[in-house]
């Protein structure tokens, strides 16, 4: 299957993998965090809480 950008923030990619999968990577950082998510919806929500601990964190 075919990968697709699903959400794109300033520094953060959304792709959709296939089988409910997503991949969010940092544009600058080879840091990837794989997401199981129901839907593009669920995915986004659990995006936006790992970049808010990114965030926190000073990644």
């Amino acid at each position: 299957m075919k990968r697709r950008v699903v959400h794109e923030w300033r520094s953060w990619i959304l792709e959709f993998i296939g089988d409910d999968k997503y991949e969010l990577s940092q544009k600058d950082s080879s840091v990837v965090h794989t997401i199981a998510a129901k839907n593009a919806m669920d995915a986004e929500n659990q995006s936006q809480q790992i970049i808010k601990n990114a965030k926190a964190e000073g990644v």
